[in-house]
């Protein structure tokens, strides 16, 4: 199923044709009532859920097109002694992650950012975790941003340094006990990683 969040609000669908986003083609395939769609759900904040299940995949895909520009990112769950790491930015907490440079692939970016914003090093990937959706509006502008996570670990242990430039202050471990406290706390679009970051954990 595909997700994409706006705040706490989410946009659902069972078909997505993703591959459609970077493919050089401005044919919309007759999707403008669909985007006409995605944008009301957009401006009003009181539709909690637009449900899309049955929409076709490439339609979907080309609405968004139209609609937002886009924000690749990529980030890492860091497991240390059978905890995790979270950064805390701008007083929510979070996971470690930002923009995929051009020329980057997601592996990469993602290691430069977790290296960047945690300040851990000697890191390596061990697997790839489900990606997340979400959307803003920046500048007049909405933008989606699909982030590509990715199961991490370190040889060098817990030696942090949060990335204070970027809104963050605190680098810290969480637990098993502690995965409600921080699913809580968090972004909607991260909670959807949970269920992986608790098997990491097991």
């Amino acid at each position: 199923m595909y997700r994409l969040f706006c705040n706490n609000r989410r946009l659902i669908a069972n078909n997505f044709c993703e591959n459609l986003l970077s493919a050089d083609n401005k044919d919309i395939k007759n999707c403008d009532y669909l985007a006409a769609k995605i944008r009301s759900w957009l401006s009003d904040e009181t539709l909690e859920c637009l449900d899309l299940s049955d929409v076709d995949g490439e339609k979907l895909a080309f609405a968004i097109k139209n609609i937002f520009r886009q924000a690749p990112a990529a980030g890492g769950v860091v497991i240390i002694d059978n905890q995790f790491v979270a950064i805390e930015r701008n007083g929510i907490q979070d996971l470690p992650k930002g923009h995929i440079e051009k020329g980057e692939s997601p592996e990469v970016a993602a290691l430069r950012e977790v290296e960047e914003e945690t300040g851990i090093k000697d890191l390596e990937i061990i697997k790839e975790l489900p990606s997340t959706w979400h959307c803003y509006l920046l500048d007049n502008q909405w933008t989606i941003k699909k982030t590509s996570w990715f199961l991490m670990r370190t040889k060098s242990g817990m030696k942090s340094v949060p990335q204070t430039e970027e809104g963050i202050t605190k680098v810290y471990l969480v637990d098993k006990q502690g995965v409600a406290d921080f699913e809580k706390k968090t972004f909607a679009s991260l909670r959807t990683l949970v269920p992986e970051i608790v098997t990491s954990l097991e």
